[in-house]
């Protein structure tokens, strides 16, 4: 067994251990490891059965950045403890510069302010390094340089952006990138619908096998036959499901009759996706076959139930319409909840498995939702954003990137009451503002990625039921949030 030990600022400590309970371990092979936390005395100890060398990934305040996840360098087991926050300031400084230096090759023009940036955090991390001896200096020191090795790696993310969009605008003079909106109900009947087709040029039909099928072996086709004539009148793109999500808000009531039955589920879903693919047939190019699979504790499955259900369900989308496409989405793409999960495939190498499977995956959909409990991830910066997405596009096909970020921190009756704004992950209480500001650079960043198919926001209002707290960009009474003006600029100035 391998301990990896940290010395905290005793004097702070109490007010990291909600954060650094989620810390976790990445080796080689980027899956997170299993971690035994142990918190006392000023001392982090991290104990797994891997003795190898590895990352620690935990939350940490950056000053006025919240309290985004942040990566040591790798690091082997010592007798002595480490000092954690000079460990994280060493990493993310690695991080920032390596990244430099890789798109700097490819041709990436830096402005001098990013230099500076850099030159600051090297000189802060080295004072702390140098100043082990009195640790409140030191630790000052280490997170003077996590704060200018952040605000550099925002700068790079940020000129990547730029820069590439520019080329790309060159060649191409628009960019096909769809720009998606997610219809959970009648589109006529949703406060502020009138606005979408002006903002988003292609919808996602989202009606639920509860939606579908509120009776077992009788489909409803009222719901998804207006989302899908809707979007035909406004000549959006049309794309449709998850037809199978494994959360229990979307799964039919008489399913959990057969609750930890995998075989008779296997059934049920294969009957659903074959009707419904058939039903559509040439009329739908894109369908959303399954969501969030392998990750979540639903209906009694285990990993390898659901991992099967999700082949099974691809192979009758493919039988059923052999010209259409196929997409697999998964959630809380960083992977962190796998340190404390019995879940061992994750994510990244589910899509893997079942693109090379040869089942008919012809794009992979990863929602991220940074700074919401589950099934959002922990908050992360833009530059880790742009690592994370370069990270699934090894996967060889098309990405479509679903976001959601929170406006505001406030209770909200119609959304899922099991997911939470968690409010200390962010700088200052999540605002419409700053929603748009996120909204518009997220987005941004991933239409730039010429392996992203589309870009999906996660809801379009918060006048509907909805899983993620004020992530909507319609208000209740369907006036829009200032994160619309800024989508419709993005859609406007670069999407065709």
């Amino acid at each position: 067994m391998g301990v990896l030990k940290f010395r905290l600022p005793s004097d702070r400590t109490a007010s990291r251990v909600v954060g650094l309970r989620r810390a976790y371990t990445l080796g080689l092979d980027r899956t997170p490891g299993r971690l035994g936390i142990d918190v006392r005395d000023g001392l982090l100890a991290c104990s797994s059965d891997a003795s190898e060398s590895s990352r620690l990934f935990t939350p940490w305040p950056v000053p006025g950045f919240g309290a985004p996840v942040i990566g040591t360098a790798t690091l082997a087991d010592r007798p002595s403890p480490y000092v954690l926050a000079l460990e994280l300031a060493r990493g993310r400084l690695n991080d920032v510069r390596n990244q430099m230096a890789d798109w700097t090759q490819l041709g990436l023009n830096t402005a001098p302010a990013l230099a500076e940036s850099l030159r600051t955090s090297r000189r802060a991390f080295v004072r702390a390094a140098l100043d082990a001896a009195d640790p409140d200096a030191s630790f000052a020191a280490a997170q003077e340089s996590l704060a200018a090795s952040t605000k550099a790696g925002t700068m790079l993310a940020e000129t990547y952006l730029d820069q590439v969009l520019r080329n790309r605008l060159a060649v191409a003079g628009r960019l096909g990138t769809g720009l998606c909106c997610v219809l959970t109900s009648e589109p006529d009947k949703a406060p502020g619908s009138a606005a979408w087709p002006a903002t988003f040029n292609t919808a996602q039909a989202a009606a639920t096998w509860k939606d579908l099928a509120p009776s077992e072996g009788k489909i409803r086709w009222e719901l998804l036959d207006a989302q899908i004539s809707w979007a035909r009148k406004r000549r959006m793109n049309v794309e449709a499901g998850p037809l199978i999500e494994f959360r229990s808000g979307s799964l039919p009531d008489w399913i959990w009759l057969w609750n930890g039955d995998a075989e008779s589920i296997t059934s049920f879903v294969a009957d659903h996706v074959r009707a419904v693919v058939s039903r559509y047939r040439g009329k739908v190019p894109v369908w959303h076959i399954a969501h969030r699979p392998a990750g979540h504790d639903v209906l009694g499955l285990g990993e390898e139930d659901q991992v099967r259900i999700t082949a099974r369900a691809l192979q009758i989308a493919r039988q059923a319409d052999p010209a259409a496409q196929f997409c697999l989405g998964v959630d809380r793409p960083w992977m962190e909840w796998m340190s404390g999960s019995r879940f061992q495939l994750g994510p990244l190498h589910l899509c893997d498995y079942l693109i090379r499977s040869d089942l008919g995956v012809s794009s992979v959909a990863i929602e991220v939702a940074p700074g919401y409990s589950d099934p959002g991830s922990d908050a992360r910066d833009l530059f880790e954003f742009s690592r994370l997405l370069d990270l699934y596009s090894l996967l060889n096909v098309p990405l479509n990137v679903i976001l959601a970020a929170p406006s505001s921190a406030e209770a909200d009756p119609l959304a899922d009451p099991d997911v939470a704004v968690e409010g200390w992950q962010f700088p200052a209480p999540p605002t419409e503002a700053g929603q748009a500001a996120w909204a518009a650079s997220w987005a941004a960043l991933a239409i730039a990625k010429p392996f992203v198919r589309s870009v999906t926001w996660a809801h379009p209002t918060d006048g509907l039921p909805h899983i993620y707290p004020h992530a909507g960009l319609f208000r209740p009474d369907g006036a829009p949030k200032p994160a619309v003006a800024r989508l419709r600029k993005l859609r406007d100035d670069l999407l065709t």
